[in-house]
């Protein structure tokens, strides 16, 4: 059942960070995190527009791996299942 959740868990992660990048680079805006929001115009500051999307990027790569270890666990279960010994769930 955990692996459920950590499926849904870095699924969030990626979703999070990738609507914004996606709206980012089809309107040329980002916006800053925390707590004062600042909007940053590609054609003003494009340095700091590529530098804030690639923040963004990265910040997915958390979820990817969560997701990444779900996938690695299921395909040792199954294997193991097959194999006729499988590792406790929990």
């Amino acid at each position: 059942m955990w692996m459920l959740g950590a499926f849904l868990a870095g699924l969030f992660l990626i979703v999070r960070e990738l609507i914004p990048l996606l709206q980012a680079r089809a309107s040329g805006v980002v916006y800053t995190k925390g707590h004062a929001r600042r909007r940053v115009v590609r054609v003003e500051e494009p340095e700091r527009f590529d530098a804030l999307c690639r923040g963004r990027f990265k910040a997915m790569g958390l979820g990817a791996l969560i997701i990444a270890v779900v996938f690695a666990w299921l395909v040792v279960n199954v294997m193991l299942t097959l194999a006729g010994a499988a590792l406790p769930a929990t």
